[in-house]
């Protein structure tokens, strides 16, 4: 049921806008998401790799950890996302937004191309056809040219705000922006994609698909939320989620086809793969998946060692003894900048990813969640909190997107949901100096904006 009226006593601006009170909102998309998550647990848990944890009371205390965290994340979650909010007007100047940040996306695109992997985007086509040799291309440049990109990681950083925000403001107002903000998010939309066949890496497609999905979510949830149910949404979103259907497969074909290369190639032939040099391996013959069509065997056995392989990191690390790395251990960006200014490595060298190493489970080439890089900082015990938060503040943001019509929540509620997927990986938000400006901004955007811009009604969900 929709109730529309206008707020009283309100300024001459706010009385043109509507307040709307809805019913309640959707919570099926924060399932979705954190539903994935538990699943990436189950799948580490009961695909054939032979994580080498030989004893039952390692097995018992992971999972009990892993339960704990999950339980706090889906609690908090609830509860951020449950009470009253307010709609809130909409956020200026969308249009110069939206075409400022497609057009740095443009400018940086030739630069950046050529400071990470020593190519012009002129010849993409080159790295297109071997993207197993753009990765090592990619690798061999950040390692000739360690510190000399500071200038450019610091312009890159302090644009991340502006050129973040196109995709999840551009399909939650996609009706709204005209041909000109369309064509300001398929600029950066395609920026996004030749960088990332430049460079030969997963991570730029994986951004798109989850900032694109989350924002379609607030987008569904804002329609929900104005009384829209059924068929109605079904005609107004099927469109839109054949495009991430194709999206996925195109992505996950990618996927494929790079760690194939990677590999030298050949996949139908190979019985075996590891994660990385390390000894956890999984045999693609074994008779639970020997069921799936080769190729698929294989991108889903490489998926899991790629994403769910965190949570060994978390067990080798759940076996160490808490050394506090003093505030600066949840990131590798916030670590090298405190080695730069200091020149002391001794935090790093107290983490627990680091000390990771001791068991060949180096942190530079392998993952270990979310929660371990938080537990540098605060140990396993201080780490439950944190995630608490961290549920509380994703539902938070997405009640006010949806509910409330915040664009900056939403904004925000994309950088959530990003932080949920990578939880089995990494502290991917934040391992970043773009994900930190990113993070900082748009927070103070959303506490200015949501005090400057009420409309002074309840939503009751």
């Amino acid at each position: 049921m929709t109730d529309i009226t206008a707020p009283p006593e309100q300024p001459a601006v706010f009385r043109i806008l509507p307040v709307v009170t809805p019913s309640g909102i959707t919570r099926l998309p924060l399932l979705l998401v954190f539903g994935y998550v538990v699943v990436t647990f189950l799948l580490f848990l009961i695909w054939p790799i032979n994580w080498p944890i030989y004893f039952a009371s390692d097995w018992a205390r992971l999972i009990f950890y892993v339960a704990v965290c999950f339980t706090l994340i889906g609690g908090a979650t609830l509860l951020g996302s449950s009470g009253e909010t307010r709609v809130t007007g909409p956020l200026p100047l969308l249009a110069v937004l939206l075409v400022g940040g497609a057009t740095i996306s443009a400018v940086l695109l030739e630069p950046s191309s050529y400071a990470y992997t020593g190519r012009t985007i002129w010849e993409i086509g080159t790295a297109l056809g071997d993207q197993g040799a753009a990765y090592h291309r990619l690798q061999l440049q950040l390692v000739t040219t360690a510190g000399q990109r500071n200038t450019f990681v610091a312009i890159r950083a302090l644009t991340a705000p502006l050129t973040y925000a196109v995709l999840p403001l551009g399909v939650v107002r996609w009706r709204e922006i005209g041909w000109i903000g369309r064509i300001a998010v398929a600029v950066t939309v395609c920026c996004s994609i030749i960088f990332s066949i430049m460079r030969g890496t997963d991570k730029e497609i994986a951004d798109l698909f989850i900032i694109g999905v989350a924002s379609a979510f607030v987008s569904y949830g804002r329609n929900h939320a104005l009384g829209m149910e059924g068929f109605d949404l079904v005609r107004r979103y099927w469109k839109p989620a054949l495009v991430a259907l194709f999206f996925f497969s195109i992505a996950q074909g990618l996927f494929t086809t790079r760690k194939d290369e990677r590999l030298g190639g050949n996949f139908a032939e190979r019985a075996l793969v590891c994660a990385n040099d390390s000894r956890v391996c999984a045999n693609l013959d074994n008779p639970w998946i020997a069921w799936l069509p080769e190729r698929q065997r294989f991108g889903l056995t490489f998926f899991i060692l790629s994403t769910c392989s965190g949570y060994y990191g978390l067990e080798l690390a759940l076996e160490k003894p808490f050394e506090t790395s003093w505030g600066v251990g949840h990131s590798p960006a916030a670590l090298s900048v405190y080695e730069a200014a200091t020149g002391d490595p001794e935090p790093h060298h107290r983490t627990f990813t680091y000390r990771n190493g001791e068991d060949r489970w180096s942190e530079d080439n392998y993952w270990s969640t979310l929660m371990t890089w938080i537990a540098n900082d605060v140990g396993f015990l201080g780490t439950l909190p944190v995630l608490a938060l961290i549920g509380w503040l994703w539902g938070r943001w997405w009640r006010e997107a949806a509910a409330g019509m915040s664009d900056p929540a939403a904004v925000l509620f994309s950088l959530g949901t990003m932080t949920m997927v990578y939880l089995p990986a990494n502290n991917q938000v934040l391992a970043s100096y773009d994900g930190y400006v990113i993070l900082a901004v748009w927070i103070a955007i959303w506490l200015w904006h949501r005090s400057h811009r009420r409309l002074s009604a309840a939503l009751h969900s």
